[in-house]
């Protein structure tokens, strides 16, 4: 669980939490409906990297703003 923990503390609590199967040199698309931090998708890209990945891009529908306690502006 990722609710309450700053910037840091989610990066760290993802650390090795991801692994992915070697993929060749694919192009990978991660899609993640909502991002705060960022750790989770940074997670997730670095997990596909070392399994061989030549690029990575992320998509996400939402980025919480911390103006809005969290929440999705508009």
């Amino acid at each position: 669980d990722q609710a309450g923990l700053d910037a840091a503390r989610r990066r760290s609590n993802l650390a090795g939490a991801f692994a992915a199967a070697p993929c060749g040199q694919a192009s990978v698309v991660v899609v993640d409906d909502l991002v705060t931090t960022g750790a989770t998708a940074a997670a997730c890209s670095e997990a596909l990297l070392r399994a061989g990945a030549a690029t990575v891009v992320t998509v996400t529908a939402c980025r919480a703003d911390r103006r809005s306690r969290g929440r999705c502006p508009g």
